[in-house]
């Protein structure tokens, strides 16, 4: 009864059942630590590029000076040749479209957070923020104009100087997924604190937070990836359980820095390396499917723990006979074991109910699950209650309930091999041998039990032996312990011999253990 099993079962029963649904719903949960912490979060931090947005920006729109569009974009795609960043990639592309070789670059550097800058066909170019042209005392106000109206209109514009002058602007534009308000719209309803940081300017990062429905005092613009692990630790210190949502390298080590990393699916192996789950189809919504599917999972998790807990509460006494002065009934090791493994059972089959788990149809079916869920729950644990008090009940009429006789057990002995007697002799052992009924009479060929009692205040011994008395009595006293023919019987106690009789006497000798002289008695086997 007071076995462990079922408390140790169900926490990773669920946990197992749980990271299972979650993969079916394309959603990839790095052991049970992640999936029970998705339940726990209460702010949540969205990257925009990859994450927001579909991460495949597309050049919209070339502004340039003297230079020419065609020459702005050139330079810039040779440069960002060399670059992994998704805007580069863009840019790259649109030139190539456009046809032309693109020349070959030397002295290629990155500046975290601003850009890029090398050497291009004889030409010093400069590629990215308006803060990178700024630092190198390149003056940007000619281009600020057509800058603001590509980030009013969502759009990222990129900076191109050359030869210390401003050359141009590029608007790169990355369109934001279609679910992305919906999915965000449903984490507000379930009470997140939803936040999104970016590396783009003000305006762009306004325009896109606009679209998907996150306030502009929820926004951080043209941020360093160290500033976006830093607003994590600044949320984690106002008390809140933090999840960061990422996909690029320069989110790393703010996921490595939330309580829970989720990247997604078609990010960077770093991204993915430092998160607690993935999202494998990239969709925010996942998001909040894994936040049900942990909640579902611990309340599962709970009531196993209760099931299992209230069982050996309610059992334990039985199987203590705490009853047994009342109803002088105890409970049979039968019945310990069967009820022992319809806990574990039961505890399982709870946990099974997850692979029925569903995504519920809206954030409030989360934050309150409809009362027709909760009366099912109710249901199953009652109906387990009620399925054990009537197995109880059918084993209690079928199987014994005596309990274990825990009396030191009579000693027998018998002969190799297995004898079923088909007759007792009883008979009580004092001083002499007394037989009961008196005139023993013994049919031969026939295994009998011979059962003696010792009335006497001393070990003695019993043996069985064929012949006169003077065998029996040497048997007894020569025999170094109990063998198929003699037993050792204490005081108070009961021993057993199975023999089957020959034709002819047979003694039966009594004498004490350590010396002495035995009493007999001689039946005929006729």
């Amino acid at each position: 009864i007071a076995c462990p099993c079922a408390l140790g079962l169900a926490a990773p029963t669920a946990i197992m059942v749980g990271t299972g649904k979650a993969a079916e719903n394309g959603i990839l949960v790095r052991g049970g630590e992640a999936l029970e912490q998705a339940r726990k979060i209460t702010a949540i931090v969205l990257d925009k590029t990859g994450t927001i947005t579909r991460g495949k920006p597309a050049v919209a729109d070339v502004v340039a000076n003297d230079l020419g569009e065609a020459e702005v974009l050139r330079l810039a795609a040779a440069l960002e040749v060399s670059s992994e960043h998704p805007l580069g990639e863009a840019i790259v592309t649109a030139a190539r479209e456009r046809g032309g070789e693109l020349p070959v670059v030397s002295g290629f550097e990155s500046i975290t957070g601003k850009g890029i800058e090398g050497q291009v066909s004889g030409h010093d170019v400069l590629v990215g923020n308006r803060a990178l042209l700024a630092d190198r005392g390149i003056e940007t106000a000619a281009l600020l104009a057509a800058a603001g109206r590509m980030a009013a209109s969502g759009a990222t514009p990129v900076y191109v100087g050359v030869d210390g002058k401003a050359a141009g602007v590029i608007a790169v534009a990355d369109t934001v997924k279609p679910e992305s308000r919906e999915a965000i719209e449903e984490l507000r309803a379930l009470g997140l604190d939803v936040w999104m940081l970016t590396g783009d300017n003000r305006a762009t990062a306004d325009a896109i937070a606009r679209q998907v429905g996150i306030p502009p005092d929820h926004v951080l613009a043209d941020v360093l990836p160290g500033d976006k692990a830093a607003k994590v630790r600044e949320l984690q210190a106002q008390g809140k359980t933090v999840a960061m949502v990422g996909d690029g390298i320069n989110d790393a080590p703010a996921l490595a820095q939330a309580d829970l990393g989720i990247a997604m699916g078609a990010g960077t192996d770093v991204a993915m390396a430092a998160s607690d789950i993935t999202l494998i189809g990239g969709d925010l919504r996942q998001i909040v499917t894994a936040i049900a599917l942990s909640r579902r999972t611990v309340d599962t998790i709970r009531q196993g723990l209760f099931w299992a807990f209230a069982y050996n509460v309610a059992l334990i006494p039985l199987a203590m006979g705490v009853f047994y002065p009342f109803t002088g009934i105890l409970l049979s090791p039968m019945i310990a074991a069967g009820a022992m493994a319809l806990s574990s059972v039961s505890v399982v089959a709870n946990a099974l109910r997850l692979r029925g788990f569903r995504r519920p149809a809206s954030a409030e079916a989360i934050a309150h699950p409809p009362l027709t869920a909760r009366i099912a729950d109710s249901a199953f644990l009652v109906g387990l209650g009620v399925f054990g008090v009537i197995a109880g009940i059918i084993a209690f009429n079928i199987l014994p309930t005596d309990g274990m006789d825990m009396s030191p057990a009579p000693a027998v002995a018998a002969p190799s091999g297995t004898l079923v007697p088909q007759r007792t002799v009883l008979l009580t052992g004092g001083t002499s041998l007394s037989p009961d009924p008196a005139g023993l009479g013994i049919p031969a060929g026939v295994p009998v039990a011979i059962v003696v009692t010792n009335d006497t205040g001393e070990a003695r011994v019993l043996s069985v032996q064929p012949g006169d008395a003077s065998v029996a009595i040497m048997a007894g006293h020569e025999t170094a312990g109990d063998s198929a023919n003699s037993v050792t019987i204490e005081p108070g106690a009961t021993g057993t011999i199975v023999h089957t009789f020959a034709p002819g006497e047979t003694s039966i000798a009594w004498g004490a253990a350590h010396g002495g002289e035995p009493a007999t008695a001689v039946v005929t086997a006729p």
